[in-house]
């Protein structure tokens, strides 16, 4: 193994932890996701609080947005109400004006013209949502319009009259024996509200518990009324989230409530005015002034075969609920803006009367609107989170991030779309805070993380490398060793180099009689400034060996045979120009006169790092050594200040003038080598840093 791999081997490990703790990441996140959205019983074993786990509310706020995308995706599905047979006769705040009597004292003969009227316009079922659990009055008046009520009752025949259910403390509220006998059906108008107080489902039926101890199934009233329209019995098939009108099934959630199919913002449906049909009754009652003589009357047709929805809409009726069109939320109104700029600024409640109207059209003609079963859900929840898990562990950090909110954006477009087309009600929140509010924020910190300790190990790994290197080669070749590190194997390996050996003649005779502090400072010197024309050509000192040099070219960097050869030879003669230039300026210090002898040659050798623990050197073993060695010796024999190996020689090309000087023989060697001496060179010395042109120097 390189001595790379050694340093390297924490990051390698971290990384490893890096991947598998993203896979625990992301499988937690999931997990967590879906313990929140599991369905969570109450203490009655049902599910009315928490149908979807922790999540219902997000879920609930979510199914508003889904509402609001469709309402301005798709702004032609907000005439459906207006093309479906409801019809409300309201009585609205210009109702209420006109009277001039509030709504609490409005006369129960009043409402029964009003029912008289659907009937004579020929209303197929009629709804009143009106409290007729008291007598009108002690007065006269007020028992004549109480008699009137029942006679319109009686004479109608399909009026559902509303009832409230005993609940949270408060007792039930029943219409009147007199009013409930002539009565079609009764129905109770209690609306379920979400833990944030919306109205976004409606509850079909409830089995109360009368006083002999017996249970009875009571009907809502948008119930009982749909079974007046088609004639037809709500069954509640036992053990399934379901309920049957005639040949329509309407799925139930988990709290077995309907989920509205609201129509869109109020008004949604056809409304008819009180007033329009009450002015002769204010003119007879309260006020004589009124001229009624122009006043349109609503035509049969706004009657004729529909339901026909009887309920107070004025600003402060006493039932307004906030719906899921409530008003946009703030974080998805520019989306909302892009498909409409006139989307409303202020909040709308919805009448009471009018959400009676959606749960209607919701049983009779709504689309279906389910979630997937639970383990689908969870299905759906693991795919994005996968995604944008991969995006932001594996992909660069802006890439991740782009892929983070195109996979949210995905999530929301093909939620609304299967809204839209389907009636599917997808983990939309869930999923959403999967991705943006847990798996990415954790995600890129983890990220950070893994990259500053994988940044901080190769820091450690590079001031390791560096340690062994800076103090033997130049900044240059150095750098490169890092950078090319992964291609490298400085643990041991035979290669083809090119060695350097030196030696200044006859140093250690004239340091004999010199303070050992003046020897060092001359050595310094000269040491230095050899080391800089050594790094200059892309070698490294690898020894010094009392007066003499070890010099490496080719290893652990190798630019091909040829330049290192060339690199090294003139390097040598560089050498040897930098003493002669030392002597002319010691030449008035007092300081000796110096002469080095130079020896190169090229050949194979085992390069690596050896030693002990806390103490590497980087080295070269072999023949190629002994033979440079003994070289630099035979220069004193051949008389040269320099001499080089046949294989160097042969490396050098035609722009060096070598001249054989016979041949050598090393200790332990049986063959002789070749050896010669350079005398000149006709091109300038190359930088270490050349790539393409070959480092050659001038005597």
């Amino acid at each position: 193994m390189s001595i790379f791999k050694k340093f390297s081997f924490a990051p390698y490990l971290l990384r490893q932890w890096y991947w598998l703790l993203t896979i625990i990441l992301t499988l937690v996140i999931w997990g967590v996701l879906a313990l929140a959205l599991k369905p969570v019983e109450d203490r009655a074993g049902t599910y009315a609080t928490r149908p979807y786990g922790y999540m219902t509310g997000m879920e609930d706020s979510a199914l508003d947005v889904l509402f609001q995308l469709r309402d301005v995706r798709h702004p032609e599905l907000r005439g459906r109400g207006q093309s479906e047979p409801i019809t409300i006769i309201e009585v609205d705040e210009d109702s209420i004006k006109e009277s001039n009597i509030r709504l609490q004292k409005w006369p129960r003969s009043w409402y029964a013209r009003l029912i008289d009227r659907a009937a004579e316009g020929g209303a197929n079922t009629v709804g009143l949502d009106l409290y007729l659990s008291e007598e009108g009055g002690i007065s006269a008046e007020d028992k004549a319009g109480d008699q009137k009520m029942v006679e319109s009752l009686a004479n109608a025949g399909n009026v559902v009259l509303a009832q409230k259910l005993e609940a949270g403390g408060s007792s039930s509220i029943k219409p009147l024996p007199m009013f409930a006998d002539n009565a079609y059906l009764i129905g109770f108008v209690d609306l379920p509200h979400e833990s944030d107080r919306f109205v976004r489902i409606g509850q079909l039926s409830r089995i109360v518990r009368k006083d002999d101890g017996t249970f009875d199934e009571q009907f809502s009233f948008a119930t009982q009324i749909a079974r007046g329209f088609t004639e037809q019995v709500l069954e509640v098939p036992p053990g399934q989230n379901q309920v049957k009108l005639g040949d329509r099934t309407l799925p139930l959630r988990n709290d077995l409530n309907l989920q509205v199919d609201f129509r869109g913002r109020s008004p949604a449906f056809t409304r008819v005015s009180a007033r329009d049909i009450l002015c002769e009754d204010f003119k007879r009652d309260s006020v004589p002034q009124l001229n009624c003589a122009d006043r349109p009357k609503p035509a049969d047709e706004l009657f004729r075969n529909r339901i026909v929805l009887i309920g107070a809409t004025n600003n402060d009726a006493p039932d307004l609920f906030t719906t899921p069109y409530y008003l946009p939320k703030q974080v998805v109104r520019p989306i909302l803006q892009l498909f409409d700029k006139n989307l409303p600024t202020l909040p709308k409640l919805m009448p009471g009367i009018e959400v009676h109207a959606n749960i209607l059209a919701t049983i009779l003609y709504g689309k279906d609107l389910v979630r997937p079963s639970y383990r689908r859900q969870l299905l759906m929840l693991l795919l994005p989170l996968v995604l944008v898990a991969g995006a932001v562990f594996w992909l660069r950090a802006m890439w991740g991030f782009l892929v983070t909110v195109v996979v949210a954006a995905a999530v929301l477009a093909i939620s609304s779309w299967a809204f839209n087309t389907h009636g599917f009600i997808f983990p939309l929140a869930s999923a959403e805070l999967g991705i943006l509010g847990m798996l990415a924020p954790t995600g890129f910190l983890l990220r950070y993380a893994h990259e500053r300790a994988v940044r901080d190990a190769t820091e450690a790994e590079r001031a390791a490398i560096m340690d062994i290197f800076s103090k033997c080669v130049s900044p240059e070749v150095a750098d490169t060793l890092w950078q090319q590190r992964g291609d490298l194997s400085i643990a041991g390996e035979r290669r083809i180099v090119t060695l350097i050996f030196t030696d200044i003649r006859g140093f250690t005779t004239l340091s004999e009689s010199v303070d050992s502090a003046v020897v060092v400072e001359w050595l310094n010197e000269y040491f230095s400034r050899m080391h800089r024309i050594v790094t200059s050509y892309g070698g490294h000192i690898n020894k010094f060996i009392g007066d003499g040099l070890m010099i490496v070219f080719g290893a652990p960097i190798d630019r091909g045979q040829k330049l290192e050869a060339r690199a090294a030879v003139a390097c040598g003669l560089e050498m040897l120009a930098e003493v002669a230039r030392i002597n002319e300026e010691w030449k008035n210090k007092d300081r000796p006169q110096l002469a080095i002898g130079v020896g190169v040659h090229t050949g194979e050798a085992t390069c690596g790092v050896v030693g002990a623990e806390g103490r590497l050197e980087y080295t070269i073993i072999g023949d190629t050594v002994n033979l440079s060695a003994r070289l630099e010796s035979t220069t004193k024999e051949k008389g040269v200040p320099i001499l080089i190996s046949n294989s160097t020689a042969e490396l050098l090309g035609v722009d060096y003038d070598t001249q054989p000087l016979g041949d050598v023989k090393v200790k332990g060697k049986n063959q002789s080598t070749v050896v010669f001496t350079v005398k000149k060179n006709t091109r300038k010395p190359t930088p270490a840093t050349a790539k393409t042109v070959e480092p050659q120097a001038t005597v």
